[in-house]
């Protein structure tokens, strides 16, 4: 073997580690792309599935059997969550008692989903804003992580009465 097929040899290995090595790196991002999407497309599911239960549950504890006209009727602003006897998501029967609420799904590859619920009185004006007194609007907030997930998911939702 001369010299010159000796580089060419040599010039062929380098070329061929280095497209090797640019394949597998971008196999790698694109791998590590699509588990991070279905990350967010499942924990997007899992907080809406929530928000859709919360959905179904009365405005208020006061609101279950009657209609109220006054806000004064409602729960405490410092009360909001689960009443004496609702020890489990079966014993919920309004919005408010999601506050504070977690839950955990472990979903094969993608590991533990891990959700938390918080529930507060908002501005009628700006939901965004949270009122220090008893409103006709509720903002939920929902927040979901996951090991794959860059950052925790945060769905809003707000109900009215």
């Amino acid at each position: 073997m001369g010299t010159t097929q000796l580089i060419l040899l040599m010039g062929s290995l380098i070329l061929l580690v280095i497209l090797s090595i640019n394949f597998y790196s971008s196999y790698r991002s694109k791998s590590e792309i699509d588990i991070y999407n279905q990350a967010l497309i499942t924990g997007t599911g899992i907080g809406q599935s929530i928000i859709n239960e919360i959905q179904t549950r009365a405005f208020d504890q006061k609101t279950i059997t009657k209609a109220i006209t006054s806000t004064d009727s409602l729960t405490a602003v410092g009360s909001l969550g689960p009443e004496s006897g609702e020890t489990s998501v079966t014993n919920y029967n309004d919005a408010d008692d999601y506050k504070n609420y977690v839950r955990y799904d472990t979903l094969g590859v993608l590991a533990i989903f891990k959700t938390w619920v918080d529930v507060k009185y908002a501005t009628k004006m700006n939901p965004d804003l949270n009122s220090l007194s008893k409103t006709f609007t509720k903002r939920i907030d929902v927040f979901v992580t996951n090991t794959y997930l860059q950052d925790t998911l945060k769905l809003k939702h707000v109900i009215t009465y």
